[in-house]
Parts: C-alpha cells; sequence; structure tokens
C-alpha cells in the first residue's frame, strides 16, 4: 500500500491545495487523503468492544474509501472554522456549535488511534498553545522579551497597567479570535483610553482579555517556522498611513510592498526554536515587534497563515511542511 498523509481541513483552503501540490511533487507515488469533517461523504468511524468485529480501532471514510488509521504515515492537521451562513437563525448557530464541540473531542482523540504516525503540529502542544497566557510565560521563560500585559476580567486591574506602562497607553486583545455580525467583521488589536475600565466595567467583567502595553514599535516581524527552519518577514506598519492600521497591520494583508524577507539575530534565533521546541510544535507563525533597542514577542499561531507571504517572496514554506510529512519517523 503506498503511503497515506492525512489532511484535515477544507477543501477551499489555499493552504491545504499547496501542500497537496507540494507533497505530489516530492513524491507521485504518496496517497494524500484530506479529511473535511464539514464535508458531504466524509465520516469517522472510532469502534471499541470485546468482541472481535468491534475491536478498538478507528477508519476514515472518504467519499466511500476506507482508510484504517493504522495505514496512515503522517497527519497534517489544519483545519478552520468554515464561516457561518448570512441568514443562520439562532437555532442553526447553536446547531453548528455543537456539531463543532462534538467533531472537537473526536479529534483530539486520533492521537492515540495514530501515535505511530508524524503529526504537524501534535495537538496536544498546539491547544496547549493556544492558551495566551501559557504562551506569554513559555516566552519569559526562554528569555524572549514579552509587554507588560495584564490577562483580566477586572476593570480594577485594568486601571492600575496604565500606571505602570511606559507612555501611559494601553492596548485590548481578545485571547481567541472574535468574528462579529452582522458582516463578520474580525475584532483588531484596538487602543483604549483610561476612561474605558470605568465605562465598560459590566462588559469586561464577563470574561478575561489581554490589556496590554502599547509598545513603539519600528515595524513588526511575522517568523514562520517549519521544523528548524526559520522564514523571519519584515513588515513596515508604521508606514501606513492610519494609526489603527499601524497598530494591526492585518487589515493590509494584502498590500505587497509592506512585506521584505528579514535577517533576525543568533540569539533571537536559538530563543525562538528553544520556545518552539518547548512547545513541541513543528509549525508556527510567530509576531514579534522590533524596536530600537529589543524585540518584543506578542503571539504564536499554531496555525497561521502563510500562503501571501510565499507567493509574494518566494518562501519555501509549503515545501518544507510537505518534506516532514514525507519523512518517515513519527513525532
Amino acid at each position: 500500500m503506498a503511503n497515506i498523509i492525512l489532511l484535515i481541513g477544507l477543501e477551499e483552503d489555499a493552504h491545504i491545495q499547496e501542500v497537496q501540490k507540494q507533497i505530489k511533487k516530492l513524491d507521485s507515488e504518496v496517497k494524500v487523503v484530506l479529511f473535511n469533517p464539514h464535508s458531504d461523504g466524509h465520516f469517522m468511524e472510532i469502534t471499541a468492544g470485546n468482541v472481535s468485529e468491534l475491536s478498538s480501532g478507528c477508519v476514515i471514510v472518504v467519499d466511500s474509501e476506507r482508510i484504517p488509521a493504522k495505514s496512515i504515515k503522517s497527519v497534517w492537521y489544519y483545519l478552520k472554522p468554515p464561516m457561518p451562513p448570512p441568514e443562520e437563525d439562532l437555532r442553526g448557530r447553536f446547531a453548528r456549535d455543537f456539531a463543532s464541540k462534538e467533531w472537537g473531542t473526536v479529534l483530539r482523540s486520533l492521537r492515540s488511534y495514530l501515535s505511530h504516525a508524524r503529526w504537524l503540529n501534535p495537538m496536544a502542544g498546539s491547544q496547549l498553545l493556544n492558551c495566551k497566557p501559557y504562551q506569554l510565560r513559555l516566552a519569559q521563560q526562554v528569555g524572549l522579551t514579552v509587554p507588560k500585559t495584564c490577562i483580566t476580567n477586572n476593570p480594577v486591574a485594568v486601571e492600575k497597567i496604565f500606571c505602570k506602562v511606559h507612555h501611559g497607553r494601553v492596548i485590548f486583545k481578545t485571547m481567541s479570535p472574535l468574528v462579529v455580525p452582522p458582516g463578520n467583521m474580525m475584532v483588531f488589536t484596538t487602543e483604549i483610553t483610561k476612561e474605558f475600565p470605568s465605562l465598560k466595567r459590566t462588559s469586561m467583567a464577563q470574561c478575561p482579555a489581554i490589556y496590554q502595553e502599547l509598545v513603539e514599535r519600528r515595524s513588526d516581524l511575522r517568523i514562520t517556522v517549519v521544523g528548524r527552519a526559520v522564514f523571519p518577514v519584515r513588515i513596515s506598519s508604521q508606514t501606513l498611513p492610519e494609526q489603527k492600521d499601524r497598530l494591526d497591520w492585518r487589515r493590509n494583508q494584502d498590500k505587497d510592498e509592506l512585506f521584505t524577507k528579514a535577517q533576525i539575530s543568533d540569539s533571537l534565533n536559538k530563543r525562538l526554536l528553544d520556545f518552539h521546541e518547548k512547545a513541541g510544535l513543528v509549525y508556527g507563525a510567530y509576531d514579534f515587534l522590533e524596536c530600537e533597542d529589543d524585540v518584543i514577542f506578542l503571539e504564536c499561531n499554531t496555525g497561521g497563515a502563510w500562503l501571501w507571504l510565499e507567493q509574494a517572496l518566494g518562501l519555501k514554506v509549503s515545501e518544507h511542511i510537505a518534506r516532514l510529512g514525507e519523512e518517515n519517523d513519527s513525532s
């Protein structure tokens, strides 16, 4: 049987399509199976029991083809939540959220049925690193500089951080992506005023968020890491005309002129790879700020996008992901 690489993601995702293409360029004999939990004809069967026909096992079914878990060599997990339908009602939203949670439970269990396979990324490491407080703690442990930060739902604590930060300027960030209807608008990093805690006490108390010093930067860095290959890119965010975009450049991701290949110091490279290894990652997209005398860690996104940079600058990220999927040893 040909080697099987399992990709878990959406068919329409251009990152998935590019990695599939790169895998086939490296080995035309390899079998690439794309499993999308949201697609018709894609099923997963996990069995358990003491009788032989119900012995513990896992089978993935894609368009009527049955693929035993034991035949899979590598797994690349790059599943993004599909955008909600524009006219979705409350009942539909509850049903979609419930289905997503149920799928999450099953997909998290796959590691036990595919312990022989190489995972990009191992799901346990990815899930832990998606917790922003853990990221900041780990970054400090490996010697990376992090901004003054308070993660809280206490308005009083947020009031105090204004007195502790340089320039007295503070930003607000969510810990997970937030898309707001109507129009499914993304909530970006936002500067808040000293009056914000007193004006928004009730809503602030409902859940924790990230309140962080606004760091004056020369530029931003997006550093993509695959295995031990490092792809640094400088983002000329401070050339943008609007303050909100200088604070969060993601609204201008389509402006290729903002992005250039960069070099980072050996010291930063070492600390970055230490973080990557301790986090148990194969792939990560890291965001840093370049200041006059330091480089400041913001976050690591274990499912971050890279394809627009690859196309603009000729990076080889997809090829490196494909090569790691082709390697024989599991991790």
